[in-house]
């Protein structure tokens, strides 16, 4: 069970983790890896396949208790998987000796690179549904970043990166075009978002891309988002340890703390979420060391969060933040569509 605290505002952009009339326990299966060990796990498609790495070098899949590698890469590579879609295919990032790193996109056995022009450095981070990928780009020295959306069908790069951002990672996808992501600015610190891509009307209105910015504690890193737009990430306090985070905006968020988590100077990472809201985080000590990755499954019949009881929030600072740029329709009328998985 997760440790929960009421939600509260507090200042602009600033929320604390809530715990929600009815919101969902997490039971956590843990990725085991037989004669390895896990040092990171990313993306989950709605199968519960996600991607993992180990610290001997190893990438690929795991589900169902099954961890499947990647194909051999191209001569002279290194590969990363960070992102699966429901059909399989395969996103992350390809590196040569000198650490520079291009996108990569795995299709049953065959690998498809990409770099973005200009920049040294490509990171594939997810892929949607649709075969577009969001990922990030960055300079020698791991600065500046952009985030971006990549189409491999057009071979075009759109570039999704915040006004004013002084660190951007671009990373989940849903349906509907919605993604999420960090930035960082001066004024605020490390920052989540959501963008919305291409052009929402509404009327003779029309809505600018980003459509959310969510701070919660000192640091906020969104990660995934599904097709009811819930988002997981973490946040990060002032003695630097994290805890994970799932939730929207009109429902609130919840705390996700995974088995050895809770440890004294230990943290939760969570990068991924599907549309049965199963996530994937991991834990590490106070050293950045992973110690476990697991994935969490809502407990059945543990409640339905009641987004009556929790009004959208982050959302209506941007008129007294400066921020009004961000928005420009009332938060009420800011829905993010929701099916069922």
């Amino acid at each position: 069970m997760q440790s929960r605290v009421p939600c509260v505002v507090v200042g602009m952009l600033s929320l604390l983790l809530s715990g929600l009339a009815g919101a969902q326990d997490y039971q956590w299966t843990e990725i085991v890896i037989p004669g390895a060990t896990v040092s990171s796990a990313w993306g989950i498609n709605d199968k519960g396949q996600a991607a993992v790495n180990t610290t001997d070098g190893r990438s690929g899949i795991y589900g169902d208790g099954t961890f499947t590698p990647l194909p051999p890469p191209p001569e002279g590579f290194q590969v990363s998987a960070l992102g699966i879609n429901n059909d399989g295919v395969i996103t992350g990032n390809a590196r040569i000796v000198s650490d520079i790193r291009q996108g990569f996109i795995l299709r049953g056995s065959t690998y498809t690179l990409f770099s973005r022009p200009g920049w040294d450095n490509t990171e594939g981070r997810a892929i949607a549904n649709s075969g577009l990928i969001t990922g990030y780009s960055y300079g020698i020295g791991g600065t500046p970043t952009a985030g971006f959306i990549y189409d491999p069908d057009a071979d075009t790069f759109t570039d999704a990166t915040p006004s004013g951002s002084l660190f951007t990672i671009t990373q989940g996808m849903n349906t509907f075009g919605r993604i999420t992501g960090n930035g960082q600015d001066s004024s605020i610190g490390r920052y989540g978002f959501v963008w919305q891509q291409g052009t929402i009307t509404k009327g003779t209105r029309e809505l600018v891309p980003f459509l959310d910015r969510i701070k919660i504690a000192v640091g906020t890193n969104t990660r995934g988002i599904n097709d009811s737009g819930v988002v997981v990430g973490w946040i990060t306090d002032a003695t630097a340890r994290s805890d994970g985070f799932v939730g929207s905006d009109a429902l609130g968020y919840q705390r996700l703390v995974a088995p050895g988590g809770e440890l004294p100077g230990n943290s939760t990472i969570c990068q991924g979420v599907n549309n049965f809201a199963q996530v994937v985080c991991t834990v590490s000590d106070s050293t950045s060391q992973t110690l476990g990755a697991f994935i969490g499954s809502p407990v059945e019949g543990e409640g339905n969060v009641d987004s009556s009881s929790h009004p959208a929030s982050t959302r209506d600072i941007a008129a007294s933040s400066g921020a009004g740029e961000w928005t420009n329709k009332p938060s009420e009328e800011l829905v993010i569509p929701t099916t069922l998985p």
